[in-house]
């Protein structure tokens, strides 16, 4: 039962780390003719009379994914390693980790999508 688990927890941990996702979403292995694209543009105009000239940048809300890679990874971690070792030591070890993988696996993928420079 315990390897269950293991086997269950670790399956789980790839599944939900998956990045090829995005580049197969959509794509059907019939051929499809091409269809005309229409472009929209949008215009947005600037009121410059009001006493606020200073321009404010909209950040981008909600959590990146260096921080959910980190949350996935350490409480992966933590799963395999309290299984693995049955103690509390190898869960925090397998826990901080886990946590460290999925931040550097979160941090490159947010440095692709631009949320991160450098």
């Amino acid at each position: 039962m315990k390897k269950l688990v293991l086997v269950l927890a670790v399956a789980t941990t790839f599944i939900a780390c998956n990045s090829r996702q995005d580049k197969t979403a959509g794509i059907d292995s019939t051929a499809i003719a091409p269809q005309p694209v229409v472009v929209q543009k949008e215009v947005r105009y600037v009121n410059t009379s009001t006493s606020q000239n200073n321009a404010q940048v909209q950040e981008k809300k909600g959590m990146s994914k260096a921080a959910k890679g980190a949350i996935i990874g350490g409480v992966g971690g933590a799963v395999i390693g309290g299984v693995a070792t049955k103690s509390t030591k190898g869960a925090v070890i397998g826990g901080v980790v886990g946590a460290t993988g999925g931040y550097i696996i979160g941090r490159s993928k947010d440095k692709k999508d631009g949320r991160v420079r450098q």
